[in-house]
Parts: structure tokens; sequence; C-alpha cells
């Protein structure tokens, strides 16, 4: 419409111009047909001067939160640009939907390069692995009334995004009914170290009790060497992740499979236990195993497992993987079923998950 009005103005310039033989007039006409010139090769030439990118920032976000996308624009050119616009694609792997979003800003000089920066605001309606893309940059002229856009190559960045865990009431077993094997030994084997007390050794950390320093190792690397000693409390169970689906399935799917596991995770790690979490690796087409701890996070299992890609068919799941729902462990299905020693805890509905995590009693007694 811009456009069209001010050819407009100018045409309808240069007409009376002609027709009284006016020369203010033929030179305002004139002017505005410079301005025209001017205007629709600016936008043209600046194009090229002017690029896209995403920056370093956080890779991990939570579910319907607000998240910033900052987009960051350099611009080489010695004229600022007063308006450009972005086309940001953003879309869930595994999953066809996608979204289009359109970010404007404004870029100044070379020199300014640095504060050259627009932020973007989104939610992420589910948990996953979110693929974000700089598909378009559209520069504008001066008066934005003529425009030039060009294709960004491979800017592109994944996001991982977590469901937030949920507080469950869940009733433990007496510690020690649900292990499968004593906590591991990795110690030294020197003489004079009780290999059924001490868990492991390291090295000295501020707070650490001198009484605990194991002199003997110490001395020999010239480093101040710490014991850890094995809880009575510490215990191992198995926890399989079964992701598998005959068909391909849904982000919605995906989703709830990714919640329950975490607020299971999340409630669990309340205890003095260590989990040993069994989950597919798409890369390796075969299973990994992570073992999950009071000092480590459950977020961070969540983390490496989503960035393994682990949904997959039926078929890849059971050439890797023989557990079943009787086995003596526990298992997490994609169909939100919840197993533990042989037994069948709860099935979740994916539409009302949130609300069933937080109001139901889950007895693993």
């Amino acid at each position: 419409m811009k456009k069209f009005v001010t050819l407009l103005i100018i045409a309808a310039a240069w007409y009376f111009a002609g027709m009284n033989r006016q020369p203010y007039v033929m030179a305002a006409a004139i002017c505005g047909m410079i301005f025209v010139v001017f205007s629709f090769v600016f936008a043209r030439v600046q194009k090229h001067f002017l690029s896209a990118d995403l920056p370093d920032q956080e890779n991990v976000i939570y579910k319907d939160h607000e998240n910033p996308l900052v987009i960051h624009t350099e611009n080489r050119s010695r004229l600022p640009v007063n308006r450009y616009r972005v086309t940001v694609l953003m879309r869930y792997k595994g999953s066809k939907n996608s979204s289009l979003r359109k970010l404007n800003g404004s870029a100044g000089r070379r020199n300014d390069n640095k504060e050259n920066i627009s932020v973007l605001y989104y939610n992420a309606p589910y948990s996953g692995t979110i693929r974000i893309s700089l598909l378009r940059l559209r520069v504008y002229d001066f008066f934005m009334i003529f425009s030039s856009s060009k294709k960004l190559e491979n800017v592109m960045r994944e996001v991982i995004v977590l469901p937030v865990p949920k507080k469950m009431n869940i009733a433990m077993p007496p510690f020690g009914t649900y292990t499968n094997e004593p906590v591991a030994q990795s110690t030294s084997d020197k003489k004079g170290d009780d290999q059924s007390e001490i868990r492991l050794i390291r090295e000295y950390r501020e707070g650490d009790l001198t009484r605990h320093m194991h002199r003997n190792y110490s001395a020999r690397t010239e480093k101040i060497w710490i014991k850890e000693f094995q809880k009575e409390n510490d215990y191992i169970f198995d926890l399989y992740l079964d992701t598998s689906s005959k068909e391909k399935a849904e982000i919605t799917d995906m989703d709830a499979f990714n919640e329950l596991v975490g607020s299971v995770l999340n409630n669990l790690m309340e205890y003095d236990i260590i989990i040993k979490i069994h989950y597919f690796d798409k890369a390796s087409g075969n299973m990994k195993m992570y073992e999950l701890d009071k000092k480590s996070s459950a977020d961070d299992f969540m983390v490496t497992m989503l960035k393994s890609d682990p949904f997959c068919r039926e078929e890849e799941f059971r050439s890797v993987c023989s557990v079943t729902p009787s086995d003596n462990v526990m298992l997490i299905d994609l169909s939100l079923n919840w197993y533990f020693g042989g037994r069948h805890i709860f099935r979740f509905d994916k539409d009302n998950i949130s609300n069933e995590l937080i109001t139901n009693y889950f007895d693993l007694v």
C-alpha cells in the first residue's frame, strides 16, 4: 500500500508539473523519483551487508515458561538499518507441526555490531527437543516503503525443553527390599583400606574432615585424598525406560512420558538410593545406562536422555532390550504404565497426567 501511495503522489506531482509548467513542482517530482530509486536500491544493497545468527545462550529451558531467544545481527555497512525482520521456524523433533514467528529489529552501523541484538520471547508447550531455525532476513529502507529479503542458511540451534516435575505421594519399601546389588567399590587397594566400608577416594575439597584423609595414598601422590565411606542405606535398583511404540509416537505422547519420568525421578531422589537408568540411544542403536544418585540431578539425566533421541519403533527397542514388566525391576513405558518389582503400579492418562501425578497415592511397598 505504501508503495502504491508513494508512486501515485510522485506521478501526480509530475503530471501537474508538466501541465502547469511549474519548475518547483517539477523539481519536487524529480526529487521524489530520486527518493524512490534510492529507497529501492538501498533495501537490495543493504541486505548483502546484513546477516543474522543465534549467539551462545541457554540450551535448556522448562516447559510452559516464557523464554528469551536472542538474535544477533551483524551489519558490515557504514549505514544503519532502521528496520529488519527475521522469520523464525520452531519445530519439535519427531513432530511434523511447526510454528513461524517474526521478529522486527534495527541494526546500527558496523561499529555498533555488539549492540545489534533483538529478543524474541516464546513459550514451549511440550517437553522434548525443539529446533529453532532462522529462515529469512528481510531488510527495509529508511521509510519502510521497499524491502528485500534473503534466505539464511544453516542458522539453527536445538533447545532441550524439560518438564516441570510434580510433587508425588510415593510410599517406598523398607531399604534393602528392592536392592539388586551393593554399591560398587572403586577404592584403592592400599594396605589398611577396608573395602567393605570405603566406597571411593577423591581429592580433598574445602570442608572435608581431615580424619577421613587417606594418609598412605596422599603421601605417595603428594596430594590430599579423602576416603568416602559406604552408607548403610545406599541401595541400587534398575529403572528401564521403554520408549518404543508400534507407530511413530506423537509429540503429546512423548511430552506425557517425559513428565512422568521427570516427576518419578525427582521424587525418588529424595531417598538415599541409587538408580541405574537404562534407556535407548538412537545414534548407537543400543541401550545406555545412567547412574543417578544424590550427587547428580534428575534434570541432568533428562537432558542426556532427550539428546539421545530415545523414542523409537518397537522392533528397534526389542532387538536390544528384552526386559518385561514381570521382571524384578522398575519399568516405565511410552503407554504411561508404571511397573515395579513385577507389579503394575499405575497407568496414567496423558490428557490428565499432571493432575494424576499430584493427587494419587503410589504404593511401592
